[in-house]
């Protein structure tokens, strides 16, 4: 009798085995393609639809004067209290390096040339940055901490990556960026005056000048403005 009920407890194991091993291999079957015993590719196409290419001209065109790299921190903290128990403090951090460019438009109504003696004086629209601002992503650093009782830190880190484009461009906006860019700007631009401006105008003659000095529209006081407006047709352009 104890010899029946042993082959009766070794069938049901040897049926609970086959079954196991039934569903685990139509798991596999379901899990692997058909051809092969790797994985499918997946098709992430199919859940993020890439933008079309939108392509646009820069009415009048663009001289970039200048570019500045130049490593950016970016900074989101969050401190929680819930009747009057401090909860902890979300902090998160970003680190990566951005390159500004700066520019003036070709065709913008502030340009002027005119003459000071052996001295071409030129008046450059206002220096603007060109957006959005490019990052270098090898330089890509990130850090993250949740407070003792905070489960937000992902979400925090999230929201400050997503705000990373317009935190960029306020920050190639800012004066002291600017200011930084002005004088590599103004070499820039001399030297497009003189090998291109000057250079290619039948009006100008060759080797007249000795030196170009060059103004930005937003330095230009109404003194000077009227003194450089004011010259005359033979010396003004």
């Amino acid at each position: 009798m104890a010899a029946g009920r042993l082959g009766r407890i070794a069938a049901i194991s040897a049926a609970t085995v086959f079954v196991l091993l039934a569903v685990a291999g139509l798991v596999v079957y379901r899990l692997l393609p058909a051809s092969g015993l790797s994985p499918a590719p997946h098709d992430w196409t199919a859940e993020w639809r890439a933008d079309p290419p939108v392509v646009e001209t820069l009415p009048g065109g663009l001289l970039e004067t200048a570019t500045m790299r130049m490593g950016e921190d970016f900074y989101k903290s969050d401190a929680l209290t819930w009747w009057g128990l401090y909860l902890g403090n979300t902090v998160s951090h970003i680190q990566v390096a951005a390159v500004y460019r700066y520019g003036v438009p070709l065709t913008d109504e502030a340009w002027h040339v005119a003459t000071r003696g052996p001295t071409a004086v030129v008046v450059a629209p206002v220096l603007r940055p060109s957006l959005p601002v490019a990052i270098d992503t090898s330089t890509w650093r990130e850090k993250t901490e949740s407070g003792w009782a905070r489960f937000d830190k992902q979400d925090q880190l999230e929201e400050l990556r997503r705000g990373l484009s317009a935190d960029l461009a306020t920050r190639a906006a800012d004066e002291r960026r600017i200011a930084l860019a002005r004088e590599a700007s103004r070499r820039t631009i001399a030297e497009f005056a003189e090998r291109w401006l000057l250079a290619r105008d039948s009006g100008w003659t060759p080797g007249l000048f000795t030196a170009v000095k060059v103004y930005f529209d937003d330095e230009i006081d109404g003194e000077l403005r009227v003194e450089l407006t004011g010259l005359g047709p033979a010396t003004a352009k």
